[in-house]
């Protein structure tokens, strides 16, 4: 396009010269067009046209010129109301609220009484600030003065500002006092729901809907994965598809992080696929998404693939690949890949450090461990943790101690963490008294103190932590393992028998239980933390969630197929020890991801070499 002031739209004569700006700006479309036309403009007088003005604010909006558009909108004398709309609208669109907050006070200073059109923009700059109801109170309280309160667009800005504010119980209020809703409506309120954790209310929202969009799937599925409700949300994608919806970009992230927290490799690999027939580009955050996911799948080969194969890299990719790896236990190639990545010359960020450092403590490289936590100081939480885990529990006590700002619990707790493995009852009661007042109603700090004393044949401090933890109302998390078998997901707890195939299961870990037998296998009863007969403890620990899982894969899968297990606690010796034993018995590969990393069980190994 050549230069607009040469164009021949300039040069001819049109009756009218603001259809001939207007014209120009119609078919402008950069930074450099917007100069030359706000030049024509001051050169022919028409700076103070409302009506060019607007059309000038809204292309600078378009291209995201907000300083010139600042600069057009100051050098008008008198804005109208739409004027004055429209470049609140500008701020809103390009995510300043504060400078879209202070635009509308002085509108109001101005004696320009705000419409329909103004409130939209402003509702939407309140619920992008850090929460305060009582700004956005105020607001409604003007949208009431002023007459607007059934504008089904202010209806539906007042619904997302009181659900993103915490505010649940107004978006409510006001969802249920509207006579017709439309989608965006239901939309609004179903992501509110969601957003507060109510996702009983969500879900009850979105079977009530009269008719559904795209939208309305991608808010109920990335609600279910956000509250750590994975397999839900794969239910829900697999209906979607069944009702012929189609998914588009932000459905596949929704549910690839539903698959990563699933270790739903399964499901993960046909999104792979299906973004692959219907040529969706595979941008850096569908990328980041994959390498996430099939690195908590299990498929360490398959997320490299996906990271090795992209153009273009965020530091999100890099840090994605790098825990990736940590989490496998291969920690010389997550520092090897950290070194690449400050070779390519991509900065760090706090997740990065973690990563690194976690590959550290994963593979025992202490000192490589210390090296990089002189780059990150402020990550005390990620040294203690390496040094806790590599034995070193005193030295990570007095690095607690020195400190120039206060722990926190993830410092305290990866100490306590510590101390079980190595059995510091003294300091891990210290570390208790502190974790109770950071956390008070945090079950696992309880746990934990328990574990370390029925350890040590403590039963009677097991049994005070047991009554303190009834007096403070405070509850374990219950284990459960899962499978993915054929697309679905299986749930077991311990002694589980509500499986359709309950009685399978159980043959199976009988016949098990004799085979590791015969191998040579000594159940670690010191792991069942009760007071009760040793035969009672051997009982106990053969009906572990995670073996119940991994006898239903082997009954459900074809010989030679890995068994891929994931696990919302730490797995226990007991198992640890029967499991490496089982693989080479069974000849499989084993997979389990516990709440710590991934153990590869193969031939009688694991890959965390009884580290972990």
């Amino acid at each position: 396009m050549p230069p607009l002031l040469h164009s021949p739209f300039i040069n001819s004569k049109f009756r009218d010269i603001e259809e001939e700006i207007f014209s120009i700006i119609s078919i402008s479309t950069s930074f450099n067009h917007i100069k030359q036309i706000h030049a024509r403009i001051f050169t022919l007088g028409l700076h103070q046209n409302n009506f060019i003005t607007t059309k000038l604010l809204s292309l600078c909006s378009s291209t995201s010129s907000i300083n010139h558009a600042c600069l057009t909108f100051r050098h008008v004398s008198n804005p109208t109301v739409g004027l004055w709309n429209i470049f609140i609208r500008v701020l809103s669109q390009n995510n300043l609220p504060d400078e879209t907050l202070k635009t509308y006070t002085l509108m109001k200073n101005s004696q320009i009484p705000p419409d329909n059109f103004t409130f939209p923009f402003v509702l939407k700059a309140c619920a992008a600030l850090p929460p305060s109801p009582p700004l956005g109170r105020a607001i409604h309280g003007e949208v009431i003065r002023t007459g607007f309160k059934t504008d089904p667009y202010i209806h539906n800005s007042l619904i997302d500002l009181y659900s993103k504010t915490g505010c649940l119980k107004e978006a409510l209020f006001l969802f249920e006092g509207i006579a017709v809703r439309d989608v965006v409506t239901w939309n609004s309120m179903i992501a509110g729901c969601f957003r507060r954790e109510d996702v009983e209310k969500g879900r009850d929202l979105f079977d009530r809907m009269p008719e559904r969009n795209v939208v309305s799937w991608n808010t109920v599925i990335a609600g279910y994965a956000q509250n750590g409700k994975s397999p839900e949300a794969l239910r829900l994608f697999r209906r979607m598809q069944s009702e012929g919806i189609l998914p588009n970009e932000v459905t596949l992230v929704s549910v690839l992080s539903a698959c990563a927290q699933a270790g739903a490799i399964g499901v993960g690999k046909w999104v792979h696929r299906y973004i692959e027939r219907s040529r969706i580009t595979l941008d850096i955050y569908l990328s980041n998404c994959l390498i996430d996911m099939y690195s908590k799948g299990g498929s360490l080969k398959d997320a490299r693939e996906v990271f090795d194969g992209m153009i273009e890299r965020s530091v999100v990719s890099w840090n994605s690949m790098i825990s990736g790896l940590a989490m496998h236990g291969c920690g010389e190639d997550a520092v090897l890949l950290f070194e690449e990545m400050e070779q390519a010359g991509v900065e760090p960020n706090d997740i990065t450090y973690i990563g690194v450092l976690c590959a550290c403590t994963h593979a025992r490289l202490i000192e490589e461990g210390r090296r990089y936590f002189k780059q990150m100081v402020e990550h005390y939480g990620c040294m203690v943790d390496l040094l806790s885990r590599g034995g070193c529990v005193i030295e990570a006590h007095e690095l607690i101690k020195r400190m120039p700002v206060s722990p926190d619990a993830g410092i305290w707790g990866s100490l306590l963490g510590a101390c079980r493995t190595h059995g510091h009852i003294e300091l891990a009661e210290h570390a208790v008294v502190q974790l109770l007042e950071l956390e008070p109603g945090n079950a696992g700090n309880y746990v934990l103190l328990s574990n370390i004393y029925a350890a040590k044949g403590h039963w009677d401090n097991v049994e005070q932590v047991r009554e303190k933890m009834k007096g403070k109302k405070v509850q374990k998390t219950p284990g459960s393992s899962s499978i993915e078998i054929e697309s679905s997901i299986h749930e077991f707890v311990i002694g589980d028998k509500s499986h359709t195939c309950s009685n399978e299961i159980y043959d199976k870990l009988n016949e098990l239980a004799v085979q590791l037998r015969l191998a040579g296998y000594v159940p670690e009863t010191d792991s069942v933390l009760h007071d009760i007969c040793e035969e009672e403890k051997e009982n106990a620990l053969n009906v572990h969630s995670e073996k119940l899982a991994i006898a239903f894969g082997l009954i459900s899968t074809a010989p030679g197929m890995p068994i891929r297990v994931i696990k919302n606690l730490r797995i226990c010796r007991d198992c640890h020890s029967a499991t490496k034993l089982l693989s080479k018995i069974v000849e499989r590969e084993i997979i389990v991801r516990d709440r710590i990393r991934f153990h590869h069980f193969k031939d009688g190994t694991c890959s965390c070499k009884d580290f972990w």
